[in-house]
């Protein structure tokens, strides 16, 4: 009797133990499977500053945006001029940032880009806006022209971003020193910029530095710059009717900048 019992003992803990066993098993192989299955948000957090960060989650593939026009909830202006100017702060004192450039942000923008801020800027080689404000992948939708010209292809370049990328600040970067600049100062009496294409990018020019005609140059191209620019963000809204009735809904901010080629320096306005 006494050896009936401890059989029936050991063969019970026996039993026990190899189900124990399976249902570990079980579990451990459907862990992975389980999480690489169910769906996940990524969620991007750039050192913007000190100690604020960008948060950027569930991106929209291009096509899914272009086809159903679905616009992603975009970062509030203010915050998105915040973080350009700390980023040129970063880039004056050459503390740049580390983050932001991996392969793994490489395969996380692949889904889809969500940039808090549009720059239209000079072409100039010495004017790479990322590298000024010390921003990634993903981060800023820049349009570069010379002298930061409008033309229907720079407009709609702005457009898409306002419409399917849900972009709501915009930024129209100067620069001192610049070629475009001085060319439309040195053309203001008709005189020819040289082919059919630059008395073109000239004429373009010409409207927003016509107070300057016939007077002498600023230092460096300063104030004409300026003029510039400011005249580029009041045709933007002249020019394009969606960026006019965004900026009408105040929907979007635009904002105006210039670019100091000795300094490093971007002064805002």
């Amino acid at each position: 009797m006494m050896c009936t019992n401890w059989r029936s003992l050991i063969l019970l803990t026996l039993i026990t133990t190899s189900v124990g066993c399976s249902t570990f098993s079980r579990h451990e192989k459907s862990g992975p499977q389980s999480s690489e299955k169910s769906p996940t948000t990524t969620v991007a957090t750039p050192a913007q500053s000190t100690p604020t960060t960008s948060a950027t989650t569930d991106h929209h593939s291009p096509s899914t945006a272009a086809a159903h026009h679905e616009v992603a909830q975009g970062t509030e202006p203010e915050v998105a001029l915040r973080w350009l100017k700390n980023g040129n702060i970063r880039f004056v004192k050459h503390r740049l940032r580390k983050d932001g450039q991996s392969l793994k942000d490489v395969q996380r923008l692949a889904a889809g880009q969500k940039p808090h801020t549009i720059v239209i800027s000079c072409s100039d080689s010495r004017v790479p806006p990322e590298i000024l404000f010390d921003q990634k992948l993903g981060e800023i939708f820049v349009v570069r022209t010379a002298g930061e010209t409008l033309d229907p292809t720079s407009l709609a370049s702005v457009e898409y971003a306002l419409e399917h990328l849900g972009t709501k600040s915009v930024l129209v970067l100067g620069h001192t020193q610049c070629g475009a600049v001085k060319a439309a100062c040195q053309t203001l009496n008709g005189a020819d910029a040289g082919s059919d294409n630059l008395n073109k990018l000239v004429a373009d020019i010409h409207p927003r530095i016509a107070e300057f005609k016939n007077k002498a140059n600023s230092k460096g191209f300063v104030d004409e710059s300026w003029a510039n620019v400011i005249g580029v963000s009041r045709d933007l809204t002249k020019r394009s009717k969606i960026i006019a009735e965004k900026s009408a809904a105040h929907q979007i901010k635009i904002s105006t900048a210039v670019y100091d080629i000795e300094t490093g320096v971007v002064n805002f306005r």
